[in-house]
């Protein structure tokens, strides 16, 4: 199963058919270790990946000192370790404008004033999970919670936002498994007033299909709130999301940032050329890394996380 990652430095693109997996602690490198990181990706040449297929993504201009990132897991996208991971980003990229790319690799193709892509708007449900479910005993299940007045529900986040089904969302979740209240992480959310015809929604991953969601809800009032679940929480009391520990949080960032830049990565494409010489070596092969770029990526984590302190 790929998982697909477009990085843009200055302009020029590369991309990867595995790259959106540990691409949030890339970037916690810094520029420095990341810049060249990107750059040894193969470079791309044709068209751009499908935007609802792109899992992550960053785009690194240079001469303006802007970030553009978004991701479809890690870090970032636990409401347990995001702020945490969004303060030691911005600490190890010092002097650059960090900003998260809701709409995901829509965003970077606008920023670059690249064709945009239609997207499709034919959600895909996510299941919901009844109380007890396995997945909410992980540290970090890959669920959004969804409210509907009073009621509760917890998602799966195996399909789309549920945003993108529109109002046949309620009747999809009429008489499905509630729970009392939803505490743990999560990655995302909506809160539905049906009294009020008022749509709430949020999320810490990307959404391809964003400037949709308002037509999808015609007659309603749809406000998107971004990343602040604070805002599901004022309106839904069975919502019951606390701040996380925020030294805990950025330890457990640092630690697996250190993880990631242990040390040097072997050069899996030469290997291969070597095993095969005439085989057909696609983008979805990481580049090598080096001993002294993985310790100068480690001195910039550790620096961003003392600051942070």
């Amino acid at each position: 199963m790929s998982n697909h990652a477009t990085f843009l430095v200055d302009r020029r693109r590369y991309q990867s058919s595995f790259g959106a997996v540990g691409l949030d602690l890339d970037l916690l490198a810094g520029p420095r270790a990341f810049v060249p990181f990107a750059e040894a990706h193969a470079e791309a040449s044709g068209s751009w990946y499908d935007d609802d297929a792109c899992e992550a993504g960053a785009l690194v201009d240079g001469d303006a000192k802007v970030l553009l990132v978004f991701a479809w897991e890690g870090v970032f996208a636990s409401t347990r370790t995001r702020a945490a991971a969004l303060d030691l980003l911005r600490l190890a990229w010092p002097g650059w404008r960090v900003r998260w790319l809701y709409d995901g690799q829509r965003g970077l193709r606008a920023y670059v004033g690249a064709e945009p892509c239609t997207y499709p708007g034919r959600a895909t449900a996510s299941p919901v999970l009844e109380p007890g479910d396995p997945e909410l005993a992980e540290p970090d299940p890959s669920v959004l919670v969804v409210t509907v007045g009073g009621r509760c529900h917890v998602l799966g986040m195996v399909g789309d936002h549920p945003v993108d089904e529109g109002p046949a969302l309620l009747d999809r979740l009429a008489g499905e498994p509630e729970h009392a209240e939803y505490a743990g992480a999560c990655e995302g959310g909506l809160h539905v007033d049906p009294r009020l015809r008022r749509v709430g929604w949020w999320h810490t991953t990307r959404q391809p299909g964003l400037p949709e969601v308002a037509g999808l809800w015609p007659g309603w009032t749809v406000e998107f709130w971004e990343d602040r679940w604070a805002e599901h929480v004022r309106r839904a009391p069975a919502v019951a999301l606390r701040e996380p520990d925020r030294a805990a949080a950025l330890a457990e960032v640092r630690d697996a940032a250190l993880a990631r830049w242990a040390g040097p990565r072997r050069d899996v494409r030469a290997a291969v050329r070597a095993a095969a010489p005439r085989a057909l070596i696609g983008p979805g092969l990481a580049p090598p890394l080096r001993s002294a770029r993985a310790a100068e990526a480690r001195e910039a984590i550790l620096r961003a996380h003392a600051e942070a302190l």
